[in-house]
């Protein structure tokens, strides 16, 4: 029960802030979800560019992106430059060079053995299926892996363990992170509207509880998996 509580922690603190905050919302006849909605567009427009390349860092890390739903950051930062061609264009570039660095970041993890610090929070198993993959494919599943940050993380690391050449897992990292950032941005932009008009609390309640069942889920998955057999 200790091992699911601290597996669970972190999505389990943020519900108790999120119900607590619909509790004093609704109390004290706080603004609409939609003038939040207004707020957090402002904020955007004002900080745009940092708000996103600063996202694209958090998100793109190893363990941090095993806990958190993906990319939010990054899919507000389009949705709200979307009014913009060259915001849009710049917002993208931003991202690509945020997930860039973290990918550095994650394969350094790997090749410098620094992932065994990170391997009690339910990574063990996810790291040795992707680093089978790896061994089975080689690098290039990169171009399939790299389509979220989350399994993107895991081959990047996964690609340090296994001591691929660093010019090597460069060569194959760009492509993958242009071409399938290119494709998100994409979707977002045009799908962007008609994600603000879904967006309300009870849907915002509704993805928290996902998202702990998916990371109990995870748990019981890899609760009884073997040590990684990694040098």
């Amino acid at each position: 029960m200790k091992e699911l509580l601290r597996h669970l922690a972190v999505p389990l603190i943020l519900l108790i802030v999120f119900a607590v905050f619909v509790v004093a919302y609704n109390l004290f006849g706080l603004p609409s979800f939609e003038e939040l909605v207004a707020l957090a567009q402002k904020f955007y427009a004002r900080h745009l560019f940092w708000t996103v390349f600063i996202g694209a860092l958090i998100e793109g890390l190893l363990v941090v992106n095993w806990y958190l739903p993906g990319s939010i950051v990054i899919v507000f930062g389009v949705i709200f430059a979307r009014e913009n061609l060259f915001d849009v264009i710049v917002t993208v570039a931003l991202i690509i060079l945020g997930f860039f660095i973290t990918s550095l970041i994650n394969y350094a993890l790997g090749r410098f053995g620094w992932y065994r610090l990170l391997l009690r929070f339910g990574l063990k198993e996810p790291l040795e299926k992707i680093k089978r993959k790896i061994e089975k494919a080689g690098l290039s599943i990169i171009f399939s892996t790299y389509i979220h940050p989350n399994l993107g993380a895991l081959t990047a690391t996964s690609a340090g363990i296994l001591r691929y050449p660093f010019g090597t897992f460069v060569r194959y990292s760009i492509p993958a992170l242009l071409g399938w950032n290119i494709i998100w941005g994409f979707v977002v932009y045009f799908t962007g509207p008609f994600v603000l008009k879904l967006m309300s609390l009870p849907a915002v309640s509704a993805v928290l509880v996902l998202w702990i069942v998916i990371l109990g889920i995870r748990y019981y998955k890899n609760r009884g998996a073997r040590e990684i057999n990694i040098p």
